[in-house]
């Protein structure tokens, strides 16, 4: 057996090689006397299997002039570089690369005027594998915590709540009716930003502007002239938050990601206002439904629309942001029964959710849903398609592993970082702040 076979052997399990591998093996007669890579000969690409996978895949790629140098030969699936694990004459072993997306397979052999380039006739569907795992958090035998900053694998958290990035991929979250926390991009350490009082008693919600400058944190109240929305700058490295709106009962408020125009609620008369930040006044919008209506407003990253997601009518309004007029057009129903606190996967109206709260949206504008009386997390497409993501609907717990096994306990807030392809979620009667892997 040659060296590059034994590498192969120690470098794709038996089963691989118990099939596909010594098939090849058999079927090409691969051995020492391989001619090299030719450059005054075409490369050729016939087919390569599977034709898909998620990421460590094992891919065999079948054609001619390969030669046998690993070193001069490059594969590609779907433009994203594929690691090379051998090549012997007609064919090619190379594995998967994280999130390869679906695409043709690339092929490019040689050196400088040299290469050769060979693009297949068909795609690579990749598949991706999400996991639930936990990022930090803890509670003691008898289920105790407590607030506690430092090594992120000390900290611990009460009742996470809230959560939004920022421009570094900082996370910021609400602490329920106790303050704001951070844990810094590299997920090392946590540190309390405030705490709780002096009018700031119940923050809500967090949203930054588009140039990171300004923190929006709503404040939930009973006052007529109490504090609605407070804001925090970097120049106290958002520790000390200036008032900068009263009303009554805001549990909810974002800043449009592309004009920075922000927008909050009243719970008490189920109103939509408009911050001015020329005049700094309030302007009424409208009324979104009936009186007592809490619900939260959350923007898509393109800024053309917002969900209104209303929490305690468990149901989802859309509504398109006017660029001629800065304002937000009257809401329409989206998804969900409203009133209707149940768990069902399904399109629009017919679909149930029982106390939603924050969603993320990914890069194709899907919605991804702290479900939170239903103790998952819930997937919307842009069409209005409702389905199960993460967790086990009605069944609380605190389980790590594949989607639809792990299980969480009231999540309340989520935020995806497209990058790392990691959703980070405020699993609040847990006490941890738990992540979901796409790898």
């Amino acid at each position: 057996m040659s060296k590059i076979l034994k590498l192969l052997h120690r470098s794709i399990p038996l089963a691989v090689c118990g099939g596909l591998l010594i098939a090849a093996c058999s079927k090409n007669k691969m051995s020492d006397t391989v001619a090299r890579f030719d450059p005054s000969k075409p490369v050729t690409l016939q087919r390569f299997t599977p034709d898909s996978g998620g990421v460590g895949t094992q891919m065999i790629i079948y054609g001619d002039n390969f030669g046998t140098d690993a070193a001069i030969v490059k594969v590609f699936v779907n433009d994203v570089p594929a690691p090379v694990v051998g090549v012997k004459g007609t064919t090619i072993f190379a594995l998967i690369p994280s999130q390869a997306g679906e695409g043709p397979v690339k092929v490019k052999i040689g050196a400088g005027s040299d290469t050769k380039e060979v693009v297949s006739k068909t795609d690579f569907n990749y598949l991706f594998n999400p996991v639930v795992g936990t990022l930090a958090g803890f509670t003691d035998k008898d289920g105790r915590t407590a607030i506690v900053d430092g090594d992120i694998k000390k900290a611990q958290f009460e009742e996470p709540y809230w959560l939004t990035f920022d421009q570094h991929k900082n996370l910021y979250l609400i602490e329920e009716r106790r303050g704001v926390r951070f844990i810094d991009s590299a997920r090392t350490y946590v540190k309390t930003l405030f705490r709780t009082g002096n009018g700031l008693d119940r923050p809500r919600t967090l949203a930054f502007n588009p140039t990171f400058d300004t923190l929006y944190v709503t404040n939930d109240q009973w006052d007529e002239r109490g504090l609605s929305t407070a804001v925090l700058t970097p120049e106290s490295g958002f520790t000390r938050w200036n008032s900068l709106i009263f009303s009554q009962t805001t549990n909810g408020g974002d800043a449009n990601p592309v004009t920075g125009d922000f927008f909050f609620n009243s719970y008490a008369k189920g109103e939509m206002f408009k911050w001015d930040r020329t005049t700094k006044s309030t302007r009424l919008m409208y009324r979104v439904d009936d009186v007592n209506w809490e619900f939260n407003i959350q923007f898509a990253p393109g800024g053309d629309f917002a969900y209104i997601v209303v929490v305690n009518q468990s149901y989802i309004l859309r509504t398109k942001y006017n660029r001629e007029t800065g304002m937000l057009d009257a809401p329409v129903h989206f998804a969900g029964g409203r009133g209707q606190h149940s768990h069902l996967d399904g399109v629009g109206a017919d679909a149930r959710f029982d106390h939603p709260q924050q969603g993320a949206f990914d890069k194709y504008n899907n919605f991804y849903l702290a479900d939170v009386r239903n103790h998952c997390i819930r997937k919307i497409t842009p069409e209005g398609v409702v389905s199960t993501f993460a967790g086990r609907p009605r069944e609380y717990g605190y389980a790590d592993g594949p989607l639809r096994k792990a299980q969480f306990d009231q999540p309340w807030g989520i935020a995806y970082d497209e990058a790392a392809a990691t959703f980070y979620v405020a699993d609040q009667k847990n006490r941890r702040i738990r992540t979901i892997s796409v790898e």
